[in-house]
């Protein structure tokens, strides 16, 4: 199975928002962001002021970790990636990956890597992307939308029969 694309940004962002949600430190940080206006309320309540004018005095700390999470992050990632497809000509020209029962080959007009299936540590569809991790938090990944549907169920099949016990996919059609 031999697919051609072009990597866009939107693709590439969704791609590491996919493999940044599955790190511990990003699971870490959500549970602070979200936990800081959990505890600033818990205090509130605590006090014997009025709750009210409470909630106003540190409404910045209430709204700091949501913001960072919903929008801090998301924002960095495609600032990160938006400067990665400005210099990087990789990126910028079209990508092959060919899927054989041995191996993954990635290759385009500026680079080839040829990746056996025993390098790949796990396989995980996502809603967007295939990734495949090549370390616990590194992962070289397909775009779902440079593929058609049937690609995307002919894929599913192959790599879950050439691995079974590392590949997590959905079961629904795109």
């Amino acid at each position: 199975m031999t697919f051609t694309f072009t990597l866009t940004k939107r693709a590439h962002w969704r791609a590491v928002r996919d493999v940044t949600a599955r790190t511990l430190s990003h699971k870490i940080n959500i549970a602070f962001l979200l936990a800081l206006p959990l505890v600033v309320i818990a205090i509130g309540l605590t006090r014997r002021e009025e709750f009210g004018w409470f909630l106003l005095d540190y409404l910045g700390l209430l709204l700091l970790g949501p913001f960072v999470l919903f929008v801090g992050f998301p924002l960095v990632y495609y600032m990160n990636v938006a400067s990665f497809h400005r210099n990087n000509a990789v990126v910028q020209r079209p990508q092959t990956f060919e899927f054989t029962p041995e191996r993954l080959v990635m290759r385009g007009p500026l680079h080839n890597a040829d990746v056996s299936w025993d390098a790949i540590n796990r396989i995980i569809e996502t809603r967007h992307t295939f990734l495949f991790y090549i370390s616990k938090n590194a992962a070289h990944f397909l775009p779902k939308d440079s593929l058609s549907p049937d690609e995307i169920r002919s894929l599913r099949e192959n790599l879950v029969k050439w691995m079974p016990d590392r590949v997590r996919v959905r079961g629904d059609t795109p």
